[in-house]
C-alpha cells in the first residue's frame, strides 16, 4: 500500500499517531463542502493520516458533521452516501470505492447536538514547495485565500483582494501596479514574483528597463486559491522572487461530473458612475475520470470615479476587463495527468485612476488623455508522472502581451520651455542662444502643448521547466529541476500632441520626438532541494539554484526631441551577463501538537542591464545584478481544536547593489542605477479565532524598517539618499483585521455578515526631506461590509465598500514639473451580485 501512496493517491495528514496509543474521541466542526476539504480537516483534527485518489472524490460533497467521534467513525459518517469506503492499512486509512450491496457501518457514538451555526475551515493543502504540505506545518511566512472567498467578496483584482493578503503593497503608477513584499521596493526586474499556476509572468522592460513596474494582471475568476509566499525564494522560483512570490492558482477541471455557474453584478461608486460584470463557468465530462474540460468567460466594467475638471470630463477613469479561459485535464490512469490551458484577456482603462493636489479628492487637471489598452494570451501544459519512487513534472508556457501604455508628458514641456539647453540643441549652438532665438523656441513648445508618451509595446516569453521529487515516507526527500526563459520586448516610445480641448491624440500624429527599444532575455537555472530528519521531528533543509542569464539591449532615436535632448543619430546596443548561486539552508521542527517553527538564511537575486537613454554617461548605462540574504525565524501555533491559529514572522535583510530607479536632471528620463545597500527588518504576525461568541476574527498586523545604510551622492541624478534614510514607498506598518458570522435563517437559507477594515501605514515618496519630492502617502483606514444570503444552488451578495468614503493617499509622485498626482482608494462603492450553479 505504500505504492499506491507514492505513485496514485494524495494524502491528506497530520503527523501520524504512535502505534499502539488508545484511539481517541476528538470533537468536530465541519461544514459541508467538497469532500476532499473535508478528508484534509478531518486528518488534520484527528491527527491521523488519509489516502485517497483525487478522481475518486472530486464532484462529491460531504454532509456537515459534529460532535465527537473517533476518527474512523467520523470518516464513515463523512462518507456516506459517497460510494465510497475505508479499508484500514496499518495507522492510514486508505478511502476506495465501496463494494456493491454494502450497508453503512452503524456508527459506535452517538452523535452530539450540532451547534447551531456551523463555520467551515479554510483549506490548508499548500503547494508553496512544489509539493503538497499542509500550511501550518510548512516553513515559509505565507497566506492562503481560498477561491471561494474572493468570489464571495468580489475580489476581482489584486487591489481589491490586497487586504487579504497580508504585507503585500501594491504601488499604483501610470502604466500599472508594483507588487511588493517586505519592503524590497525598486525599480528593474520584479522584485516579487507573480505566477499564474506554473507561469511567471511580467512587464515589458520598456524605456525605463523597468519591468517591474507593469504587473500583468489576469481577471480572479474561477480562482481555487491564491499563495502569498513572503521572503526570498530564490532556490525553487528563482530571480523575481527577492521579496516573495505570489502564487494564482485557477481551478482545474472536474473528472467527476458536469457543472455550471452563472454569475452577474451590479455596482455603483460614490462621486463616480456605474458598473456591473457577469461571468460563466463551463465544466463538462468529456470520459468520466479521464478527460474534462473547463471553460471560464468574463465580462467586468468597473466604474470611473476620477472628474477631469481641466477638460471638462467626467469618470474619466472607467475600465473594463473581458477574457476566456480553456482548460482541459487529462488522466489515462493513476500515473499520468496532463493539464493543458489557454487564456485571453483584454483590458481597457480610459484614463489613468490619479487625482491632483491642486483639484482635490478624485479630480485631475491633467492637460492629456492617458488611456490604456492590452491584450494578454497565456498558453500553458503541465505533465505530471507519478512513478514508484520519483514523480516527474514538466512544464511548458508561452505568452504574450501586446500593449499600449500612455502618461501625461505636459508637465515636461512646461518645465523645459525656457531651458537654455533646448533652445541650444534646437538651433544647434555651442553657446548659449540669444532673445529671439530663446522667445522661437519657447514658442515652438507652446506649439506642441500639451502631449503625451504614447508606447505600444509587445512582450512575449517561452518558459519550459521539468522537475524530480522523491515519494515516500523516508528521512529523506528532494527536489531537482531545470529551468529555461526565453523573453523579448520591443517599445515603439512617441511624444506626440494632443488637442488642447479634448486631451486626445491629434491625427495626423504630430510627432515631439520617437525612439524604439528592443531587449532580450535569456535565463537557465538548474535547482534543488534536499531535506532529511536529522532529530525526531527535526528536519534540515538545504536549496541552491544555479543560474546564468544574458541580457541584450538596444535603441535608437528616430525623430529627435530637442526638448528633452535627444539626437537623430543616437544608437546603443549593449549586452550584460552573469552566473551564480542563489543558496538556502533551513532548519524546522515540530515541538508538539499544534506548534511549529523554523529558522532560515536564503537568498535573492536579480538580473542586471542597460539603460537605453540617450546623454546618459558611460558608466551608468549598464547597471549590476543585485542580491540580498534572508535571516528568519517563524513561528506557527495553533489549538488542538484548530479554533485559534497564530503566525510569527521576524526577518533581517541585508541587501547590496540595488536597483533603483532614478531621473535626471532635466526630468525627462528615468533610468535604473545601482545605489548601495540598504537593510531591512521586519515583523509579521497573523492570528485567528473561529466561533468566538458566533464571530470568526482574522488579523494580520507587518512592521517594516527599512533603510539606506551608505549614502547615495551623484551629480547626474536626483532623488537619491543618505544613509540612515528610509526607502521611500515602504510604509512602517500596515494592518488589516475582519470579523464574519453565520446565522442558520429559515427557509433553508444561510446569512453571512463580514466586516473589514485595513490600515495603510505612513510612507514618503522620496529619501529625505530635503528632496522636493518628499511627499507624504499613507497613514488612513478604510472599512468595509459585506452581506450575503446563499441557499442551496444560489447566492446574494451585498457589498459596501470604503464605507467612510476615504480618499487615502496610497501613492503619490510628482507630475515632472506638473502637479502631483496621488493615486488613492475608490470611493465608497456598493455592488450587489448573484450567482446561480447547477
Amino acid at each position: 500500500m505504500a505504492l499506491l501512496c507514492a505513485t496514485a493517491l494524495t494524502t491528506a495528514s497530520a503527523a501520524i499517531a504512535a502505534p499502539g496509543r488508545p484511539e481517541a474521541a476528538f470533537r468536530f466542526d465541519i461544514a459541508a463542502q467538497p469532500l476532499s476539504q473535508a478528508l484534509n480537516q478531518l486528518a488534520l483534527r484527528s491527527d491521523r493520516e488519509i489516502l485517497f485518489s483525487p478522481a475518486l472524490t472530486q464532484g462529491k460533497r460531504s454532509p456537515g458533521l459534529w460532535g465527537t467521534f473517533t476518527a474512523e467513525t467520523a470518516l464513515e459518517r463523512l462518507l456516506e452516501g459517497s460510494g465510497l469506503a475505508i479499508q484500514l492499512e496499518g495507522r492510514s486509512f486508505l478511502v476506495v470505492p465501496a463494494p456493491r450491496g454494502a450497508k453503512p457501518p452503524a456508527p459506535d457514538a452517538p452523535p452530539a447536538q450540532p451547534p447551531p451555526q456551523p463555520v467551515a475551515i479554510d483549506s490548508v493543502v499548500v503547494t508553496a514547495l512544489k509539493r503538497s504540505s499542509l500550511v501550518q506545518q510548512t516553513p515559509i511566512s505565507m497566506t492562503v485565500v481560498s477561491g471561494e472567498q474572493l468570489s464571495r467578496l468580489g475580489f476581482l483584482d489584486l487591489e481589491k483582494a490586497a487586504p487579504l493578503l497580508p504585507g503585500l503593497k501594491l504601488v499604483s503608477t501610470a502604466f500599472g501596479r508594483r507588487l511588493v513584499l517586505r519592503g524590497v521596493y525598486g525599480a528593474g526586474e520584479a522584485t516579487t514574483g507573480l505566477y499564474y499556476d506554473e507561469t511567471p509572468m511580467t512587464g515589458p522592460v520598456g524605456t525605463t528597463a523597468d519591468p517591474g513596474v507593469m504587473t500583468p494582471e489576469l481577471a480572479l475568476v474561477d480562482v481555487d486559491r491564491i499563495e502569498l509566499l513572503r521572503g526570498p525564494q530564490g532556490t525553487l522560483y528563482g530571480s523575481g522572487a527577492m521579496g516573495g512570490a505570489l502564487r494564482i492558482l485557477f481551478t482545474r477541471p472536474d473528472l467527476s461530473e458536469d457543472a455550471a455557474s452563472v454569475g452577474a453584478s451590479l455596482s455603483s461608486a460614490s462621486h463616480g458612475g456605474q458598473g456591473g460584470g457577469a461571468n460563466v463557468v463551463l465544466n463538462t465530462v468529456v470520459i468520466p475520470d479521464t478527460l474534462a474540460v473547463r471553460l471560464t468567460a468574463y465580462d467586468q466594467r468597473q466604474p470611473g470615479v476620477i472628474d477631469n475638471v481641466r477638460l471638462g470630463l467626467k469618470d474619466v477613469d472607467a475600465s473594463s476587463v473581458r477574457g476566456v479561459r480553456l482548460a482541459a485535464l487529462w488522466a489515462p490512469g493513476s500515473r499520468l495527468t496532463a493539464l493543458v490551458s489557454a487564456t485571453h484577456q483584454n483590458s481597457h482603462r480610459d484614463d489613468i485612476s490619479a487625482w491632483n493636489d491642486t483639484a482635490g479628492p478624485w479630480r485631475t487637471v491633467h492637460a492629456g488623455r492617458a488611456p490604456f489598452d492590452g491584450d494578454i494570451d497565456l498558453a500553458a501544459a503541465t505533465v505530471k508522472w507519478r512513478g514508484d519512487a520519483v514523480d516527474l513534472t514538466a512544464v511548458s508556457s508561452w505568452y504574450r502581451w501586446r500593449l499600449t501604455r500612455r502618461s501625461d508628458y505636459s508637465g515636461v514641456l512646461l518645465g523645459e520651455r525656457t531651458n537654455a539647453a533646448g533652445c541650444m540643441r534646437m538651433f544647434t549652438l555651442a553657446q548659449a542662444c540669444d532673445g529671439t532665438q530663446m522667445a522661437s523656441y519657447s514658442s515652438y513648445v507652446d506649439s506642441v502643448y500639451p502631449a503625451i508618451l504614447n508606447q505600444p509595446a509587445e512582450l512575449t516569453a517561452e518558459i519550459h521547466e521539468i522537475r524530480a521529487a522523491s515519494v515516500g515516507d523516508g528521512p529523506l526527500t528532494w527536489t531537482l529541476g531545470a529551468y529555461r526563459e526565453v523573453r523579448g520586448d520591443s517599445i515603439d516610445s512617441q511624444v506626440r500632441h494632443v488637442d488642447l480641448a479634448t486631451g486626445a491624440l491629434t491625427e495626423p500624429p504630430q510627432l515631439i520626438g520617437r525612439r524604439d527599444i528592443e531587449n532580450h532575455l535569456s535565463q537557465s537555472a538548474i535547482f534543488g532541494e534536499i531535506s532529511y530528519v536529522v532529530a525526531p521531528e527535526t528536519e534540515l533543509t538545504l536549496g541552491a539554484r544555479r543560474f546564468d542569464y544574458v541580457k541584450r539591449d538596444r535603441g535608437a532615436v528616430q525623430i529627435a526631441n530637442v526638448v528633452s535632448g535627444t539626437w537623430a543619430d543616437y544608437a546603443i546596443d549593449a549586452r550584460t551577463e552573469e552566473q551564480g548561486w542563489s543558496l538556502k539552508a533551513l532548519a524546522s521542527r515540530q515541538f508538539g501538537p499544534g506548534l511549529f517553527g523554523y529558522a532560515q538564511v536564503s537568498q535573492g537575486f536579480r538580473p542586471g542591464g542597460v539603460n537605453v537613454v540617450p546623454g546618459l554617461p558611460e558608466s551608468l548605462a549598464v547597471y549590476r545584478s543585485d542580491r540580498l540574504n534572508n535571516y528568519e525565524l517563524g513561528l506557527k501555533v495553533q489549538s488542538e481544536d484548530r479554533r485559534f491559529t497564530g503566525n510569527v514572522a521576524l526577518y533581517r535583510i541585508g541587501w547590496r547593489d540595488m536597483q533603483y530607479a532614478a531621473q535626471t536632471q532635466n526630468r525627462a528620463f528615468t533610468y535604473v542605477t545601482n545605489i548601495g545597500a540598504a537593510r531591512i527588518h521586519g515583523l509579521e504576525v497573523e492570528a485567528t479565532a473561529q466561533r468566538v461568541m458566533g464571530w470568526d476574527f482574522a488579523g494580520n498586523l507587518t512592521v517594516t524598517d527599512a533603510r539606506l545604510t551608505a549614502d547615495q551622492l551623484t551629480n547626474t541624478a536626483i532623488g537619491l539618499g543618505l544613509e540612515g534614510d528610509r526607502l521611500p514607498i515602504v510604509p512602517r506598518m500596515t494592518a488589516a483585521a475582519s470579523m464574519e458570522r453565520h446565522w442558520t435563517l429559515p427557509g433553508d437559507f444561510v446569512g453571512r455578515l463580514r466586516f473589514d477594515g485595513s490600515y495603510a501605514g505612513i510612507a514618503r515618496s522620496a529619501f529625505n526631506a530635503g528632496n522636493g519630492d518628499y511627499l507624504k502617502m499613507g497613514g488612513y483606514a478604510v472599512f468595509g461590509a459585506s452581506f450575503s444570503l446563499e441557499r442551496r444552488d444560489w447566492t446574494l451578495d451585498l457589498t459596501v465598500d470604503n464605507l467612510l468614503d476615504r480618499a487615502g493617499h496610497a501613492n503619490a509622485a510628482r507630475n515632472t514639473s506638473g502637479p502631483v498626482e496621488y493615486f488613492g482608494v475608490a470611493p465608497r462603492t456598493l455592488r450587489v451580485s448573484i450567482e446561480r450553479r447547477f
